[in-house]
């Protein structure tokens, strides 16, 4: 019989957990809505599912950004799997303002334990983590996925190391500097960027990848233009485009000085005729460069061998 949420809700508050978990997960699977996603992450926590209960909350974190108890939930099931750099990005979030007194304090207290109950676990962390650039991609991305886990000085003191490497993957790089606008952290950091060069970027200025004026232009011309008569075609333009602009940034707005010609670039399409010569010739240098990285990337997304 298929439970009702009523049902379930009675379990979760007579706190029979198993029960409570096993019958969220059947109205989860049905109907992937805020509430239930809240309410069967906690029963999973509850039935110590730890991991579980990570994964499921993982699928909606603004689920719970809505009150300060389910904020907290959050906050303390991230924890609870040593997602350190994942809470202190959401507690930086501009909606959970009234709350980040409260739960800065926690993090930074099982940040502490995680030093001293699980040191020898947390030194491998680090040192896999800083040496990134000296395993293929597929190993890149698995580590940097569990740096999570490290204390934020010790992520960022390799963040720092590592965007000057230049072994690493772009999209990595561009991935690292992105955590440092998540965690609103100030400071002064040099990144080895596609060009081959080292540019000086401050942290507190920077934006979000998709905030750009370049970014903008390109998403909602490619909406208005495209995704209207051919919205497969959109679709795989975004892929591409999204994974474009993360490896652009900082500098998108650099590059991406015709944002709508991109665009048709990639779908495909004429480009304008007035569009100068100089501008097209700019497309056609970046659009090469970034396919090669891309194929890097989607050959290691496939298994293949293939070098950094």
């Amino acid at each position: 019989m298929t439970p009702t949420f009523e049902t379930a809700l009675a379990a979760f508050n007579a706190e029979k957990w198993s029960q409570a978990s096993a019958a969220f997960t059947t109205l989860y699977q049905a109907d992937q809505r805020p509430e239930l996603n809240r309410y069967l992450a906690v029963s999973l926590y509850h039935d110590q599912q730890f991991l579980a209960a990570e994964q499921i909350a993982a699928e909606n974190d603004g689920a719970y950004l809505v009150s300060a108890e389910w904020f907290t939930w959050r906050i303390t099931i991230a924890l609870q799997n040593q997602q350190f750099i994942f809470a202190r990005e959401l507690c930086a979030l501009p909606q959970a303002a009234s709350w980040q007194a409260q739960e800065l304090p926690r993090i930074v207290t099982a940040e502490e334990r995680a030093q001293t109950a699980l040191a020898a676990t947390q030194r491998v962390i680090a040192k896999q983590f800083y040496h990134l650039g000296d395993v293929p991609l597929r190993e890149q991305q698995r580590r940097l996925l569990r740096a999570h886990q490290l204390p934020l000085a010790d992520f960022l003191k390799g963040t720092q190391y590592l965007l000057v490497d230049p072994f690493l993957h772009p999209l990595l790089r561009a991935t690292l500097l992105e955590e440092l606008f998540r965690l609103r952290v100030k400071m002064t950091v040099q990144v080895h960027w596609l060009d081959e060069q080292q540019h000086t970027v401050s942290t507190a200025q920077l934006e979000g990848v998709f905030a750009g004026s370049a970014a903008q232009q390109a998403l909602t011309y490619l909406q208005e233009q495209i995704a209207q008569n051919n919205p497969g075609l959109a679709a795989n333009v975004r892929q591409t485009l999204n994974l474009q602009l993360m490896m652009l940034y900082p500098f998108a707005d650099k590059i991406v000085t015709h944002p709508r010609a991109w665009v048709d670039w990639l779908a495909g399409r004429p480009l304008d005729q007035s569009l100068p010569e100089s501008a097209v010739n700019q497309i056609k240098t970046w659009q090469s460069r970034l396919a090669k990285h891309l194929e890097t990337l989607f050959a290691a997304a496939n298994g293949e061998k293939s070098e950094n």
